[in-house]
């Protein structure tokens, strides 16, 4: 009896870890990486470099894609720098 127990809060724990770690999987599976980031040639490459009154600097590189501005977070980099004739407009 006691064994049966035993194995009863055995494949309990194992049942709580393995549930535990299933929104750390999630989390994992929606953070941006090369196989989500845009693979495609933006319009524009900009620089801002006008003087800002913010404290906290604000991102000063965007792309402007199909019209809209798009941050550089969303492409792949490297990708865009080898495929596409771009270069950075730079604002003053």
């Amino acid at each position: 009896m006691i064994k049966y127990i035993n194995k009863i809060l055995i494949s309990v724990s194992v049942l709580v870890l393995l549930t535990g770690c299933i929104p750390e999987i999630k989390s994992q599976e929606n953070s941006p990486d090369l196989n989500t980031k845009l693979r495609q040639c933006p319009d524009k490459w900009i620089d801002n470099q006008m003087p800002s009154t913010d404290k906290i600097k604000p991102e000063t590189q965007y792309f402007i894609f199909n019209g809209e501005r798009r941050e550089l977070n969303e492409f792949d980099i490297e990708w865009v720098q080898k495929n596409c004739n771009l270069k950075k407009q730079i604002v003053f």
